[in-house]
């Protein structure tokens, strides 16, 4: 039978709902059938304890629309939130379906905005729709001595692999991490920019760099979750400053600031301007 005839049909109708979670080329597939279900060629996999949410709601107000799922604390897609956010979203996509059937529909497209841990066994995830995204205000160009783009970007057009230095953590401290790769650069050269490391299936992880100084790298968030062994990739960070383009960089060209913009504002009071 098809999708349609079992879902409206009285007594033949065993539903069941799909979540595939994405970064990238990594998966996570669950179901709440008390089975694992094939897919084409996916595996979604049955969840000891159970897997629920709140339902698919289209109230036509996109930020209402959220999904809150429940499930088990061991969950594998959730273990990256316990330490620090993962840097790139995590995607969900939601599928019903009937037990027996091999169509399965799309009911909903979300993205994982954050998780707790209610009890010790049990974690909610809670989830915002991609309509709700095309809501949130862009950033706007303002008139102003900085460069308004961000560093790499292409507006910026810095290609920022051309500057990575690979480090290997001599020590680290909860706040910051040590190498000795380092002692060949000014300090600060590395304020502002980011350490990235690799997590699989292609995707890095990112941290900040509040700070650097000599060998020392200060991070904001610290370095939980950070493995120990692992290969970090430096990036330098900008003061957004036509100066520091200029002679870091010698990108100049590409500065979108306004570096002899007049301090004094029209807007003061001041008569004379």
């Amino acid at each position: 039978m098809s999708f349609d005839s079992r879902e409206f049909s009285i007594a033949q109708g065993i539903p069941v709902r799909l979540y595939r979670f994405h970064r990238g080329v990594t998966l996570w597939l669950y179901c709440t059938a008390d089975r694992n279900i094939e897919l084409g060629v996916q595996t979604f996999r049955s969840v000891l304890g159970g897997i629920s949410d709140s339902g698919i709601q289209q109230t036509g107000d996109a930020k209402s629309d959220g999904l809150t799922i429940t499930a088990p604390a061991s969950l594998d897609v959730v273990q990256p939130f316990r330490a620090f956010p993962p840097s790139d979203p995590i995607g969900l996509s939601v599928f019903d379906m009937h037990y027996g059937d091999t169509e399965a529909r799309l009911a909903g497209s979300y993205r994982i905005s954050s998780v707790g841990f209610p009890a010790l066994d049990r974690c909610k995830i809670k989830c915002v729709t991609r309509d709700s995204e095309m809501g949130e205000p862009g950033l706007l160009d303002a008139y102003m001595r900085t460069c308004t783009a961000v560093l790499g970007d292409r507006r910026c057009k810095v290609d920022l692999e051309s500057y990575r230095v690979d480090l290997s953590i001599d020590s680290r401290n909860g706040l910051s991490v040590f190498s000795s790769d380092l002692s060949d650069y000014p300090a600060g050269w590395f304020t502002g920019g980011y350490v990235a490391w690799a997590v699989g299936g292609g995707e890095f992880d990112r941290r900040f760099i509040d700070r650097h100084i000599s060998n020392e790298l200060q991070l904001l968030g610290g370095t939980v979750g950070i493995p120990p062994a692992a290969q970090l990739r430096a990036y330098p960070g900008c003061d957004f400053l036509a100066s520091t383009c200029h002679s870091k960089f010698g990108n100049s060209l590409n500065n979108r600031g306004i570096p002899h913009l007049q301090l004094d504002s029209p807007f003061d009071g001041n008569q004379v301007w």
